[in-house]
C-alpha cells in the first residue's frame, strides 16, 4: 500500500516527497525540494496525537493532517524523533517546486538573414519582409508569451562580421526575458558567415557552466549551409564540424531542435543531420523544423515548447537505496520502465516519466506525482 502521510510501524524510516502538480503549465514538469521541514516530525498512526498528546496536533500545531480528532487521535504515542540520517530517509517532510526548463536560441546572424524567405536581396527602399526581420517578430511574440514558463536565452553568430562567435550568451538564461532579448536582438543587423559549429560549441558551453538544476536544451536557427570551416576560412563549408558539433551537445546531456529559415533545398541534408545528430529531429522528412514566415515560426517554437514539458522529477539527491524507492502518479504505483513508468534521471537525483505516465503528466491528466524513499533493508510495501 501507498505510504499515507502519518508513517507507523517498519514504515517510519520511509521519507514522503510529494510533487503537486496543480497549476502544472505546458513548458515543464520538472521539481526540486524546497526546504525540509525543519524539526517537524509526522506521527504514526494509532494511539497518540503526535508531539502532544490528547488533542493536541503532530510537531507542527494548527490544524495539519496530524492534528487534533484526525487519523492520529488518541493516547499513549507521539511522534518518533527525526533519525541521524532524517534528510534521506527519515521522518522529514519534504515540499518540491517546479523548474522550468532553460532554452538558450543560438541565431544565425550571417548576411544572408538580410534577404527574403527565397534568397533574394532586400533593394534599399524597397518592402520587403527579410528572414530577420520575420525571425524577431516570431521570436518576441512566442517569448513574450512563455517568458513565465520558459527561461530563454539568447545567442548569435557570427558576432564579428566574419567567423567568430563572443563566449556566453547575448542574453543569459533567465525568467522573464521578454524584454531583454526584444532589446537585444533589435539592436543586431545581419552580416558575416555562418560559424555554426562555433556557435553551438559555445552554446553548449555556456549552459554547461550554469549551475542551475534545469533542463537545458538549445534552439538552433540557421538559413543554410554551415562555413567557416578548414582553419576558419569564410568560404569552407564545415558541415561536418557541425554535425559534430550539435553531437557534442546531445551527448552533454543539451539537446539540440534545429530550425531551418526560408529556402533551405541546398542546405536539406545537413540540416537533417544536424537535426538528427542533436537528438530533437522532427518524425520524418524534414527531420529539422521549417519556416518561411513568422507564422511558421511561431508555430515552430510552440511546438518545440510543448516538447520540452520534461516529466523529469527532482529528488535533490540520490535515495539511500536506489533499489528501494516507490513511485505514484495520482496514488497509482508505477513500474520503473523505459516505456511507460519511470526511470533515473543522470546521477539517480531525478525520475524520468515515459510513455503515458509523461503523457498523462503534459496533458494535466495526472494532478499528483509522489516519491517514496525506503532505507536499506525497510523495504516499501
Amino acid at each position: 500500500m501507498r505510504l499515507p502521510l502519518s508513517l507507523g510501524g517498519s514504515m517510519i524510516r520511509n521519507t514522503f516527497v510529494a510533487l503537486t502538480l496543480g497549476g502544472v503549465v505546458a513548458a515543464s514538469c520538472s521539481f526540486s525540494p524546497g526546504a525540509p521541514a525543519g524539526s517537524s516530525v509526522v506521527a504514526p498512526p494509532g494511539s497518540g496525537s503526535g508531539a502532544s498528546s490528547g488533542s493536541g496536533s503532530a510537531a507542527s500545531s494548527g490544524g495539519g493532517a496530524s492534528s487534533g480528532g484526525g487519523a492520529n487521535t488518541g493516547t499513549g504515542n507521539s511522534a518518533p524523533p527525526p533519525t541521524a540520517d532524517g534528510r534521506n530517509c527519515g521522518t522529514n517532510q519534504f515540499g518540491l517546486q517546479n523548474i522550468p526548463p532553460d532554452l538558450l536560441i543560438v541565431l544565425d546572424k550571417s548576411g544572408s538573414m538580410a534577404e527574403d524567405q527565397m534568397d533574394n536581396t532586400c533593394a534599399r527602399g524597397a518592402v520587403c519582409e527579410s528572414k530577420w526581420s520575420d525571425m524577431i517578430a516570431g521570436i518576441n511574440m512566442v517569448v513574450g508569451q512563455t517568458e513565465a514558463t520558459i527561461r530563454w536565452g539568447l545567442k548569435y553568430f557570427s558576432t564579428d562580421g566574419n567567423c567568430g562567435v563572443t563566449a556566453g550568451a547575448a542574453v543569459p538564461i533567465a525568467a522573464n526575458n521578454a524584454m531583454a532579448i526584444s532589446t537585444s536582438i533589435m539592436g543586431e543587423n545581419p552580416e558575416g558567415n555562418t560559424p555554426t559549429a562555433a556557435g553551438v560549441t559555445s552554446g553548449a558551453t555556456y549552459l554547461m557552466g550554469l549551475t542551475d538544476p534545469n533542463p537545458k536544451y538549445i534552439l538552433l536557427a540557421t538559413d543554410g549551409e554551415p562555413n567557416c570551416g578548414a582553419g576558419k576560412k569564410s568560404s569552407a563549408s564545415d558541415a561536418a564540424g557541425a554535425e559534430a558539433a550539435v553531437t557534442m551537445s546531445a551527448a552533454a546531456g543539451i539537446p539540440v531542435f534545429v530550425v531551418g529559415v526560408g529556402d533551405v533545398t541546398s542546405a536539406h541534408t545537413t540540416l537533417n543531420a544536424l537535426a538528427t545528430n542533436g537528438g530533437r529531429p522532427q518524425t520524418g522528412d524534414p527531420a529539422f523544423y521549417p519556416v518561411t514566415n513568422t507564422a511558421d515560426l511561431v508555430s515552430v517554437l510552440t511546438k518545440i515548447g510543448g516538447q520540452i514539458a520534461s516529466c523529469s522529477f527532482s529528488l535533490g539527491k540520490a535515495p539511500p537505496d536506489p533499489t528501494n524507492i516507490a513511485v505514484y502518479a495520482d496514488g497509482v504505483r508505477l513500474a520503473q520502465s523505459m516505456t511507460n513508468g519511470w526511470e533515473y534521471g543522470a546521477g539517480m537525483t531525478s525520475v524520468e516519466l515515459n510513455g503515458a505516465a509523461c503523457d498523462n503528466v503534459k496533458s494535466k491528466a495526472t494532478k499528483d506525482i509522489q516519491a517514496v524513499f525506503g532505507c536499506p533493508g525497510v523495504v516499501i510495501p
